[in-house]
């Protein structure tokens, strides 16, 4: 039973230092092979490409909330909500991640993955389906910026806040149609 307290204070602490803004303390739970992975959306192995995924959450003012703990042996099962200035500029209050897995390996987060409704995946694509020629179109040096070349989003800090930006002008303009 002790163990388990321990991995839920673990995920605690995780909630505490991205709350924060702390992507370095964030870093030092991983371990060098980390996977995390939001089913659906995005995967990412090892510190530095979740590195960017943790820089972009500062850059869109994230905020993380996990509750309903379930443990056993080396993993935290738990859902996850998430509140952000990307998601309100969507129309989006909060995301819920009903199904969250933490697996531990030496007291650092070896795997992440948590997944939400493809109710919202599939309002998230369908906003981005809209945005993104717009801002092709409006905003053609910003997207240069946030966008590869083959069209898929940079993520960063300095992209996360820019785009909070172009979606509320999107948006401004969607709601003076």
């Amino acid at each position: 039973m002790t163990e388990n307290v321990n991995l839920q204070n673990l995920v605690e602490s995780f909630q505490e230092s991205v709350n924060r803004k702390d992507v370095d303390k964030v870093l030092t739970m991983f371990t060098e092979d980390a996977e995390f992975e939001l089913v659906g959306i995005s995967k990412y192995s090892g510190k530095e490409q979740i590195k960017n995924q943790f820089d972009y959450d500062t850059g869109v003012n994230g905020e993380l909330k996990f509750t309903d703990f379930r443990s056993e042996e080396n993993t935290v099962h738990c859902q996850l909500t998430e509140r952000n200035d990307r998601l309100a500029a969507m129309g989006i209050n909060e995301l819920t991640f009903p199904s969250c897995t933490f697996v531990f390996q030496d007291g650092l987060i070896q795997s992440f993955s948590a997944k939400v409704s493809p109710e919202m995946v599939q309002h998230n694509t369908e906003v981005w389906q809209k945005f993104i020629p717009w801002c092709k179109e409006n905003h053609p040096h910003e997207y240069s910026k946030m966008f590869t070349s083959e069209g898929r989003f940079i993520y960063n800090r300095e992209n996360g806040a820019g785009v909070v930006l172009l979606l509320r002008k999107w948006g401004e303009r969607q709601n003076n149609k």
